[in-house]
Order: structure tokens, then sequence, then C-alpha cells
């Protein structure tokens, strides 16, 4: 094998391993993103149930609708 394709597989191999890199990185960062979203929703729905349990007193628990 001369020089020159002695270089070209370097090459080769060596843009595949980045690639791979890459690819692994952006992995992780939406395994990362989903995670961050999951919490999120389960943030939210914390919120929003303990919102509904009681509400703050003046927020209009009861209202008096009759004229």
């Amino acid at each position: 094998m001369d020089s020159v394709g002695i270089a070209n597989t370097f090459v080769a191999q060596s843009q595949a391993q980045t690639a791979q890199a890459l690819q692994s990185k952006m992995l992780k960062m939406a395994a990362q993103q989903d995670a961050n979203l999951v919490a999120l929703l389960q943030q939210g729905a914390e919120n929003l149930q303990s919102a509904q349990a009681a509400p703050a007193p003046g927020l209009g628990g009861t209202v008096d609708v009759t004229a």
C-alpha cells in the first residue's frame, strides 16, 4: 500500500470517529432535553393539582352570583 492509500485510510477513519462522536453527543443532548421536558411537565402537573386543591383566601373560592 502506498503512502497516499495509507493517508486516505487514516483520514476516512478519523472522519468516521468524529462523526460517531458528534452523533453520540447529539443523542445525549436529545435525551437531556427529553428529561428536562418531563420534569417541566411534572412540575406543571403538581402546580395545577395544588392550585385546584385549595385556592388562596380571597381568590373566589365562594362567589355569590345572585343579583
